[in-house]
C-alpha cells in the first residue's frame, strides 16, 4: 500500500476504491477532483460501479500494523471510496452490507467512510447492525463514519443524520469550505457534561464527556484553477468552536492552485489532530 496524499488518512486509492463514479448532490460537488480525473481520460464519472474484485482483495490485503502518520501504537487508517460514494442511490444494499462485513472482519485497520448522502448511510448502518447475528447496537469502533458539510446549509442538513447513525466514531469534513460554519451544540457536546480538572498551582483545565457527539472535524479550502473564495477566518472560527470543547480538529489545506498548502490558523498556527479512536492500549 502506498501512503495517501490526503493528510488526514494513511492510505487511499487502489483497491480501497471499490466503488467508483458519482453524481452531483450539493454545492461541494461543483469542482470534484475525481470527476476531473475521469474526464481527463475520457471516462464517464456518472457511471457508478461496484468493484467486487477490489473489495474481495481487501479481506486479505496487508497493511502495516501502525499508522505511518500517527505513529505506533495507532492502527493504520484507510479512507475508502474517495472517488465515489458508498451510499449512492444506485448501489445495491448487498454490496454495502458486504463492505461492512469486511470492515468488521478487519479489526486491524481503521476504515474511514465519508459521504454526502447521510440518509442512506443511516438506513444501511441500521440494517447491518440489526442483521448482524449479535444484533449490534453500533458499528465496531474501527469504522469511522463522516459527512461532508461544505456550508451551513449542508451542516444543518447532514450532521443531525450523522448523530443518529449508530457509530462509535463520527466525523465532519468541512471541505471544500464555502462559507462560515457553526456546528450545532449537540454535535459539539452531545449528551455529555462539562467538567474541570484542577492541576497543581491552581490552573484549571476544562474537559468534556462528549457522548453521542461528533468526534472529529476536518477543514480545508478548495484548490485548483476554479477554486471558490475562502476566508481563513472561517476556519479559525470553526477551530475555536472545537477548541472550546476539546474536539480534535484537522486543518487540511488552504486555498491554492495546487492541493496541500498548509492551513495556518492565525496565531494558532497549523492544527492537525486526530480522534483517539483506534488507539491500541
Amino acid at each position: 500500500m502506498k501512503p495517501s496524499a490526503i493528510g488526514w488518512t494513511d492510505f487511499s486509492g487502489g483497491d480501497l476504491n471499490f466503488v467508483t463514479g458519482c453524481t452531483p448532490v450539493s454545492e461541494g460537488c461543483a469542482n470534484c477532483y475525481a470527476r476531473r480525473i475521469y474526464e481527463r481520460f475520457g471516462r464517464d464519472f456518472s457511471q457508478v460501479t461496484f468493484h467486487e474484485d477490489k473489495l474481495r482483495r481487501l479481506w486479505r490485503k496487508e497493511f502495516p500494523q501502525y499508522s505511518p502518520k500517527r505513529g505506533a501504537p495507532h492502527k493504520p487508517m484507510a479512507f475508502v471510496v474517495d472517488t465515489g460514494d458508498l451510499f449512492h442511490d444506485s448501489l445495491w444494499f448487498d454490496g454495502i452490507m458486504w463492505a461492512f462485513d469486511m470492515f468488521a472482519y478487519r479489526q486491524d485497520v481503521i476504515w474511514q467512510v465519508l459521504t454526502k448522502r447521510p440518509e442512506r448511510m443511516y438506513q444501511e448502518v441500521e440494517r447491518w447492525c440489526e442483521g448482524n447475528e449479535d444484533k449490534l447496537d453500533m458499528l465496531p469502533a474501527n469504522v469511522w463514519l463522516g459527512v461532508t458539510a461544505e456550508n451551513q446549509e449542508r451542516a444543518d442538513e447532514r450532521i443531525p443524520l450523522l448523530l443518529k447513525t449508530p457509530a462509535a466514531v463520527r466525523f465532519v469534513s468541512v471541505e471544500p469550505m464555502l462559507g462560515p460554519v457553526v456546528l450545532p451544540d449537540k454535535a459539539l457536546v452531545g449528551t455529555g457534561q462539562k467538567g474541570v480538572i484542577s492541576w497543581p498551582g491552581g490552573e484549571e483545565y476544562v474537559i468534556w464527556n462528549r457522548a453521542n457527539a461528533v468526534d472529529w472535524v476536518i477543514c480545508g479550502a478548495e484548490s485548483g484553477p476554479n477554486r471558490r473564495p475562502f476566508d481563513v477566518q472561517w476556519a479559525v472560527d470553526l477551530y475555536e468552536q472545537c477548541r472550546e470543547v476539546c474536539l480534535p480538529f484537522f486543518g487540511k489545506q488552504d486555498s491554492d492552485m495546487r492541493p496541500g498548502k498548509p492551513l495556518v490558523l492565525g496565531d494558532y498556527g497549523v492544527v492537525q489532530k486526530w480522534p483517539e479512536g483506534g488507539h491500541d492500549e
